[in-house]
């Protein structure tokens, strides 16, 4: 075995390397970006989710999200009385938003989150089940239902008005107010 002499590490000094200064153009707009960012920040902005921009001039009508009419979709009635009972289920934490995030457009995620998000902090666990009592059913136009939804939810009776559209083949929930 031949012993090799272990040599000190030699430390170099830092180049004299420096940014090029800013003229005054850019540091005008270097506040600007900072003024405004703390503008967003004074007014709670944040972006919990990924917005979807559903009715848009940007979108191209051939790959966006496709109208579908009444009758290509599930019977509204049986669908609303399932998404009524996850909706209040997810309000109240008892199940997760992720699992509705499909079917309600992403305002009413964003509701329904911060609902199930209040809920957990406060460590509340309903005393009984939901139970979605009746579902009325209108449809305005066709792919278009709106609801009011009578439903029992820890021991009291409450109101949901629920609005759905055709999107893609499936409902959507695009509007939803608990009472």
């Amino acid at each position: 075995m031949s012993t090799a002499t272990v040599q000190p590490l030699h430390l170099s000094p830092a180049s004299g390397w420096q940014p090029p200064a800013l003229d005054e153009c850019a540091i005008d707009v270097l506040y600007d970006d900072v003024v405004a960012a703390s503008r967003d920040r004074r007014r709670g902005y944040s972006q919990p989710a990924l917005r979807v921009v559903l009715n848009s001039e940007e979108t191209d009508p051939q790959f966006g999200p496709q109208a579908t009419q009444t009758h290509l979709l599930p019977e509204p009635r049986a669908w609303l009385q399932r998404m009524a009972g996850a909706l209040l289920e997810c309000m109240t934490g008892v199940r997760s938003p992720g699992q509705i995030a499909r079917w309600v457009s992403p305002l009413v995620y964003e509701r329904v989150n911060a609902r199930s998000v209040i809920a957990k902090r406060r460590g509340a666990h309903p005393l009984h089940r939901s139970l979605v009592r009746r579902v009325h059913v209108c449809e305005p136009d066709d792919g278009v239902i709106e609801a009011s939804v009578v439903v029992q939810h820890d021991g009291r009776v409450r109101a949901m008005a629920l609005r759905m559209v055709g999107v893609d083949g499936r409902w959507m929930v695009t509007a939803m107010e608990l009472g």
